[in-house]
């Protein structure tokens, strides 16, 4: 009984080790008619195809049927599904004429899609821009490993010459990507070229924009400060979204210190200056607020909005000081405001605020000192501001 166990589990095994030539062979006639129906004229794709996912079915990783699945892919225009089947492809295992004929169809798409792309980037049509760039990339990220499977010095440096242009080409495909409004693809393009060259200005600019429009805040901020970084003229756009995306995190001193660095950029700017003395007067930080200011009219002894808010500042500076007890403090601060809105008023006599706030200004300065007869100067010449302010109002010839 043992004997005849044993003698029928040898038969089995010889019979399904009959079985594995006969199924080879089938996927070499599968193989073998595909390539047939492919070299037709018309090509027949469909026959060709159930052929090959037959064949893929019975032995999932076939090479040749990859290779094959992919070219038929290729020439119907299904790319995606191209990708797919010749990254599963081992080249070195392919015969020579295929492995020709890969290499010679994966130049072909680099440059056609390319130049495509090119050509709908110009007539802005940048969502089918996107596409061409897409696939040229693609295409050479699979040509490139190809060249280095080889193991060859030449082809490892035809490889290595690739990446420049394909480099080129995650940049349009990007920013093709970011004027058709598709900011996966641009940030994934993007963010790829930046893996490939951390130091490319260019893509961190596009993610400026991909990031801010995604609302990704964090992410925001730090491409707006690789620009800063990497370029010698930043817009100052760069800084306003920098800003911007710290007022999103509700980072205060993040606003803060964009605005100090965006001064120090573009020290011509008066909204930079104005706009960071509101944030330090609306924190109560007056200090702060004069010392931003002082250093807007110095760089802009002209901009009438500088002196304005810098004689405001001052004067509460000065009724904060005085209720503090503190006479000298306030005193300074008064007389801040006079001098600032004296120099307003030469640029614009007409200038209602500059009488009004000189005409509070005095009454201030009335209102610390200690000599009466002073007291009377002050308070009067407070008046004639006020009296100034408002014949401006009633004759319409104020400003």
């Amino acid at each position: 009984m043992f004997l005849r166990k044993v003698s029928i589990g040898v038969l089995f095994a010889l019979g399904f080790a009959l079985l594995i030539p006969v199924a080879a062979d089938a996927q070499k006639i599968e193989l073998r008619s595909a390539k047939i129906y492919i070299r037709e004229t018309p090509p027949q794709w469909d026959k060709a195809l159930a052929l090959l996912e037959t064949a893929l079915e019975k032995d999932p990783g076939n090479n040749d049927a990859h290779y094959l699945l992919g070219l038929i892919h290729y020439y119907r225009g299904n790319f995606d599904t191209m990708f797919q089947n010749w990254n599963a492809v081992t080249f070195n295992d392919l015969d020579k004429k295929d492995k020709e004929q890969f290499r010679n169809t994966l130049g072909t798409m680099i440059r056609t899609n390319y130049q495509t792309g090119q050509q709908n980037y110009e007539q802005g049509k940048y969502a089918d821009a996107a596409q061409f760039y897409d696939r040229s990339v693609n295409a050479t990220s699979l040509l490139q490993d190809i060249l280095r499977s080889i193991g060859k010095k030449n082809e490892a440096e035809e490889a290595d010459n690739l990446e420049a242009a394909k480099q080129q080409g995650y940049l349009y495909w990007g920013y093709a990507a970011l004027n058709s409004e598709d900011y996966e693809s641009s940030r994934m393009a993007l963010e790829k070229l930046t893996e490939a060259d951390p130091d490319r200005f260019e893509a961190w600019d596009g993610l400026i924009n991909v990031y801010f429009n995604t609302q990704v805040w964090d992410k925001a901020i730090m491409a707006c400060d690789r620009v800063i970084e990497l370029s010698e003229e930043v817009d100052i756009n760069t800084y306003l979204i920098m800003r911007n995306a710290y007022f999103e995190v509700a980072d205060t001193a993040g606003v803060i210190t964009t605005y100090e660095r965006a001064i120090e950029a573009f020290p011509e700017e008066k909204s930079m200056y104005r706009d960071l003395g509101s944030i330090h007067s609306s924190k109560n930080n007056l200090e702060k607020a004069i010392e931003v200011l002082e250093k807007g009219t110095a760089a802009l002894p002209e901009a009438q909005d500088l002196l304005r808010y810098l004689g405001i500042n001052y004067y509460n500076k000065g009724l904060s000081d005085r209720d503090a007890g503190n006479v000298e403090a306030a005193s300074a601060a008064f007389n801040g405001a006079v001098e600032s809105m004296n120099k307003l008023l030469v640029l614009e006599p007409k200038s209602i605020e500059a009488h009004d706030v000189l005409g509070d200004a005095y009454a201030g300065l009335a209102s610390i000192e200690t000599d009466e007869a002073r007291k009377m100067e002050l308070f009067t010449k407070g008046e004639e501001h006020q009296k100034t302010k408002m014949d401006l109002i009633t004759s319409g010839e104020g400003m």
